[in-house]
């Protein structure tokens, strides 16, 4: 059996773990949509007693509840997708091994502009005179 690198572990391990953080907000979304699993609560819902505008009012509220509790679930479920997926690429990242292509960046063309700005200046040379 051969010994793998340590990264390549720890990438393995990494990979695992964010498929199964990934799978669980799924997995109770699912649960929630089909009617097996209640909403987690949040926020208790407040009890409303008497008939005045202050009691309308909080019925109103009380009715807006099960949504005050989706938000914070839904919130959760995003946070834990995007942990899973980071670590997931993290873990791919450690598993992939990365290959270093060198190239040779391609020549520019010469244009007249740099063409000039390349040729050596010209300079006069006198001869020299024997003595």
């Amino acid at each position: 059996m051969k010994i793998q690198k340590p990264d390549r572990l720890t990438g393995y391990v990494l990979l695992i773990i964010g498929l199964i953080i990934l799978f669980i907000p799924i997995f109770i979304s699912i649960q929630i949509l089909l009617g097996n699993m209640p909403i987690p609560t949040f926020v208790q819902k407040p009890t409303v007693t008497g008939t005045d505008s202050a009691a309308e009012i909080a019925r109103v509220i009380a009715e807006a509840f099960p949504l005050l509790n989706i938000i914070p679930t839904f919130l959760l479920f995003v946070v834990l997708v995007y942990a899973g997926s980071v670590l997931m690429g993290k873990g791919v990242g450690l598993i992939k091994e990365i290959q270093w292509k060198v190239t040779k960046a391609p020549k520019e063309e010469k244009t007249e502009e740099t063409a000039e700005a390349e040729e050596p200046e010209e300079k006069e040379v006198k001869p020299k005179k024997k003595a």
